[in-house]
Order: structure tokens, then sequence, then C-alpha cells
């Protein structure tokens, strides 16, 4: 079964991450619409609210000043009329017919419904509409009390529950050298009353835009529409009823209430209307048709929902669509590691985007490239043909098998912590053992300092512990972990990492060139060690295919830090013109005794790649003088035309890391590495 007929998902098919995600953003845009119509509605709620108030307030007080207008005028108009000396002797002692007459008169000129005279003991002697009207007492009316105590008096009153009308009586007094005189005696009073029609209700409704009802009380209170905006008078509920009862015809202010009228919902601003005596005859009753009121905020709420089911609907579907394309990308990619997990490193993820899926892609694709290098290189070093002529080395880049002596003698303990294993064999500088670490309880190895060498140069056992300050501070996988410093019976050692491997010098005199995936391989490992290495400020000053140990895994492993120097350190422990390192791929500063920064070590990394790829050195000479003079001078020939198939790129960055100018090379180890990089592209 191969790792594509593992996969549970395919990529044309919905996967989990694709649903949760869809439904994810589908949900959020869901709930962030009906939150906006929610808010909106209520939002439109109260703003109607408020400006059905503000209308039914503004209609209110129109009909009252219109009414308080129509009252103030007529009582002017009758105040003006009874002053005539010739009205006011007919009303004292003229006859009933031209009493009548007078009525009729003043009923005219006043353009009053009706009018009636009264004499000073409240008897009625003619009213303007019935002729016949008897003569009796009114005394008991508040209005024409207050008009025979010599005040003008207004109200309101009703007739046969069907009829509402405002009503003003005026004192009709003696005159004294016949002006008016408010303080002469009362001979009568004049009553007047216009009714409460049509005419005013338009005067509201043109002013306002709202609907009014007038209705007059009967006797058992119930309200009846006496005239009306809304056509045929329309039965009041009884809740009008109810709020008369509730405030007792409290006339402080108007009342807000809700009621239905012929199906439609109404809401209503009530105000009494009250006789001269203070009893409740009637009221009107303010209305905004509620649904007419919010109709524009329904509307905008139609338009929200359909405009947000619309984008609900391509919503969902960009989700989808962005799901998908999430969701295909992440299943590619773990098809590919599934066939990384089978040991296919074959087929990098087809994934195109420029977001975090495509540079995770990216990282995938390298990873396989590496794999497929590093392949390469673990098939070299197993070749089973001819792994035979490979001579396993140390971490500290010697041959096993080379004696030991002393205290350092196989079997021996030293300092109560090494247990001496074997001899690994013998450096420049001295003995490299094999020994258990007791304390950390690992396999190490210990590198010795001969004591000749120390006797030999004064500064050398401050350089060894140098090497040791500088190299525990790199810790990495590609480079070969110091641990400690110690001394013992006069011995100067240090303890490092236990690796054993092949050297690519090894590797390189057994093959003469290396396959261009496995030196990518190589090339890649080297700048990561490096670019550790110079963070940290150390330059190592002696990178060679020597001191580069290939485990069988393939791993890289820089060794021999022992004559690195901190790039900010004194160069007082170096003597002048000491030159420290291996010409053949030494940097033309560093041959030249000058300072040297990280960039020595990609010219020698420039040297190691350029023999990997075509199994000789860059330059070839006889002393380190002659060296000096082709690498200052001789035009170095590029890897691609020394032997074919290596890739341009490749060959033209090999040219720039052996460039005789620092400031040509690659500007750190990092760069480099992204420079293999693109190479390998």
């Amino acid at each position: 079964m191969t790792a594509t007929s593992r996969s549970p998902f395919r990529a044309g098919r919905g996967s989990p991450l694709t649903w949760r995600i869809f439904v994810a953003v589908g949900s959020v845009v869901a709930a962030t619409l009906a939150a906006t119509l929610v808010l909106i509605s209520v939002v439109a709620q109260r703003t109607a609210d408020v400006a059905i108030d503000r209308a039914l307030d503004r209609t209110a007080h129109l009909a009252s000043v219109l009414l308080d207008a129509r009252q103030h005028a007529l009582t002017r108009a009758a105040s003006v009329l009874i002053q005539n000396p010739d009205f006011r002797t007919t009303v004292v002692s003229g006859t009933p017919e031209d009493v009548f007459d007078r009525a009729l008169e003043a009923s005219q000129r006043l353009e009053a419904t009706w009018v009636q005279l009264i004499d000073s003991t409240g008897l009625r002697l003619a009213r303007s509409d019935d002729p016949t009207a008897p003569r009796v007492s009114l005394l008991a009316s508040a209005l024409i009390a207050g008009a025979l105590s010599g005040e003008a008096v207004a109200g309101f009153g009703s007739s046969a529950d069907t009829l509402l009308f405002q009503t003003i009586a005026v004192p009709i007094t003696q005159s004294v050298g016949d002006a008016f005189a408010p303080a002469a005696p009362v001979s009568g009073a004049l009553m007047a009353a216009q009714d409460i029609d049509s005419s005013l209700v338009a005067e509201v409704v043109q002013a306002t835009a709202s609907d009014i009802v007038f209705f007059a009380v009967d006797t058992a209170g119930t309200p009846h529409v006496t005239a009306s905006s809304l056509g045929r008078a329309p039965p009041l509920p009884e809740l009008v009823h109810a709020h008369l009862r509730e405030t007792g015809g409290d006339s402080s202010g108007t009342r807000r209430i809700a009621l239905a009228l012929r199906g439609v919902d109404y809401v209503g601003r009530l105000a009494p209307l009250h006789s001269a005596g203070g009893e409740v005859l009637g009221g009107f009753v303010a209305l905004r048709a509620h649904d007419l009121e919010t109709a524009p905020f329904a509307a905008l709420r139609r338009w929200i929902v359909a405009a947000g089911v619309a984008a609900l609907a391509l919503a969902f579907a960009l989700s989808y669509l962005t799901a998908r394309s999430i969701a295909r990308p992440v299943l590619a990619l773990a098809d590919a590691t599934r066939r990384v997990a089978d040991g296919d490193y074959s087929a990098p993820p087809e994934v195109q985007t420029g977001d975090e899926i495509g540079a995770l892609a990216e990282s995938v694709r390298t990873m396989l490239i590496e794999l497929r290098e590093k392949e390469a290189l673990v098939a070299l070093l197993r070749d089973p043909a001819r792994t035979g002529s490979l001579t396993p080395r140390s971490a500290a880049g010697v041959q096993e098998g080379a004696v030991g002596a002393g205290i350092f003698t196989p079997g021996r303990v030293v300092l109560n912590r090494f247990e001496i294993s074997g001899v690994l064999g013998s450096g420049g500088a001295g003995i490299v053992y094999k020994a258990l670490d007791r304390e950390l309880g690992e396999v190490v190895a210990l590198k010795t300092m001969r004591p000749d060498a120390i006797d030999g140069e004064p500064n050398a056992l401050e350089r060894f512990r140098s090497e040791i300050r500088l190299a525990r501070r790199i810790s990495h996988r590609n480079v070969v972990r110091t641990y400690d410093i110690g001394e013992a019976g006069g011995v100067h050692f240090i303890s490092m990492e236990y690796v054993t491997g092949t050297s690519l010098r090894d590797l390189i005199d057994r093959e003469g060139r290396l396959p261009v995936p496995a030196t990518f391989s190589i090339a890649r490992q080297l700048c990561r060690a490096l670019e550790v290495a110079h963070e940290e400020g150390i330059v190592h000053r002696d990178i060679k295919p020597q001191n580069l140990l290939l485990q069988p895994d393939g791993t890289l492993k820089v060794m021999d830090f022992g004559i690195a120097r901190h790039v900010r350190r004194n160069t007082a422990l170096t003597e002048v013109g000491m030159v420290v390192g291996t010409p053949d791929y030494m940097a033309p500063e560093q041959l030249m005794g000058e300072a040297v920064d990280g960039r020595a070590d990609l010219y020698a990394t420039g040297v190691v790649l350029y023999e990997c790829l075509t199994g000789t050195l860059p330059f070839a000479a006889d002393s380190p003088l002659a060296m000096i003079g082709l690498k200052l001078n001789a035009v170095v020939v590029p890897p691609h035309e020394r032997a074919t198939g290596i890739p341009v790129r490749l060959s033209e960055l090999v040219s720039r890391l052996l460039a005789r100018d620092p400031s040509a090379r690659p500007s750190s180890a990092a760069a480099t590495h992204d420079f293999v990089v693109e190479a390998e592209r």
C-alpha cells in the first residue's frame, strides 16, 4: 500500500478541516448578520418610538393651541359685540322677538353654531337655532354662573353624545357713559358655542400629518366619536374610557396609549376636554399608525435581510473556497510527509501560494531536497563495494588505534571521573583517548596537549584554554560538542563529544569527486555550522576536509576549533607573522597574516566545495609562498569548466567564495546557505 493510498482524505473531497473552517467562517458571518439585524431592529424601534412620541406631542399641542385660539377669538368677538348699546338695551328690555333677532344676529356675526342670551337671573331669553326654546333657568350651569358673576368663562359641552363643542359665556353689563365698564352691574350674559367638526380636524391633519379623533362621553362614561380624520367614525375601545377613569380626567397633561382601530395598530396621545365646571365631557386622541411610522425602518430591515442573505451566501461560498484552498495544500503536505516516512523523497508537494501555507510548502520542499541530497551522501558512505577503503575516525579527526601512555593508559581513571577505554589516535598537538565520563554516563573523547608543545610555545596553554572557552559556546548538531577542560599529571586535556564516522578527506580521496547532490548536502550543513560559530564571533580558521567528519547517517560534524579565535579578541596571543591554518584552504588575507573574520572560513568552504565537485584543489603549489602568489594573482577556473554535470549557479557560488577580495564574497554563512538553496532550484 502506498503512502497516497493510505491518505484518509482526498484533495477533491471536503475534509474535516475544510468543513470546520467553512462552518466557523459561515457561523461568524451569520452571527454578525443576526446581531446587526437585532441591533438595527432595536435601534429602529427606539427611533420610531421617539419619532412617534414627538409627532404625537406636536399634534396634541397643536390641537390644544387651535382650541385655545378658537376660544379666545370667540370670547373677544363676543365681548366686542355686547359693547353695542342697542344690543345691551334689547337684551335688557326688548321684546322676545327682538331678543331672538339679536341672538340670531350674534350667531351670524360670531360664526357660532348657536348663541343664547340670558337675563340677570339666569333665565334663558332666546336661542338662535331654536325660536321655540323655552325660557328656563340656566343658572345651574357653571358657565352661566360664572358669566353672571362678571367673568368671561369658557369650556366644552356635548349634545346627544354625537356633538362636541366649545362654549364661552361673557357678562352683559350696563354702560357708564356709553363705555364698556367691567365693574358695572351685570344685566345678563351671552353664551356662544362652536362645534368641533371636520374643519378643525383638517387643520390638525394638514399641520402635523397625524390623525386625530374627537369624542364625547355619555352619562355612562362611554366615549363616542364626534369628529375624526379616519373617515366614518370608528368605535373607540374601552381602553380610552379606562384611561379617563384612571386619570380622573386629570387635565395636567396628555397620556400615551396604544389601541387598535379597524385592524390597524395605533399609538395615541389622549387629552380630556372639560366643561366650565371641570367635568370631563370628552376629549381627543392624536394618533400615529405604528406600522406606518416604522415602515421606513421595516423597508430598511427587509433590504438589509435581503442583502445579508446574499452576503451570507457569498460568504459561505467564499469561506468554503477559502477552506478548500487551505485544506488542499495541507492535505498535499500531509501526503508528502507520509511519503517521506516511507522513504520516498522524490515528490515535493505542488503548492503555489504566497501565504503561510506556501511558506510551509516551501519548507517541506526544502526538507525533501535536503533529504534527497543527504540520502545521496549516505549512499556514498554505505556503498558496500567501497566502504572497506574508508578509514573510521573519531571526533578528534584522528585514526583509531594509536597507543597511549602514562596516566592515560587504558584501564586507568583520570581525576576519578574519566575511565580510559583506549587510544583513538595522535594529533598534531597531542593524543586523543576514548573514555567513559562517569559523571555524564557517556562515552567521550579526551584530547590532550603534549607537554613539549606547551613548553616550546609560551602562549600555547593560554590558547588551549581559549579554545575551550570559545568552543563551549557553540551548540549545534553540525559541530562536535566540547564539554570541559582539565589537568591530570601535568597534562592538560579537553573532553568532547565522541563521534565516529568518515572524514570528508577520506571520502574525496576515494571517490575523486562527489555527486552534486552529496556536495549540496555538505554545503548546507557546513554553512549552518559556520553560521552558529560566526554568530558567536568565532572564526574556525582551519576549515578543510580533514576537519569535517561524516557520520553514517550523513550528518556532517565540524571538528577542531583548536586554532579558532574570537574576532574581537586581543591578538597578543598570536605572534607577529605567525600563520595558523592549512595553506591550501586558507584565504589570501589569512596567508598574508592579516586580520580575518568569518569570510576567511567562507573562502575555505569554497575550496572544500571546489574539491568535492572536481576532485582537485583550485590552486596547487609546492610551498606556502607559491600558494600565496597563486591566490593573489591567478584566476580560478570555474568548477563547471573543469568537470561536467555541475550546475552553473553552484559553480558561480563557489567562484564567489574564492574571490581574492573578502568584500566580493558572500557577507555571511547564512547568506551563503541561502545562495546554496537558490542554486539547488
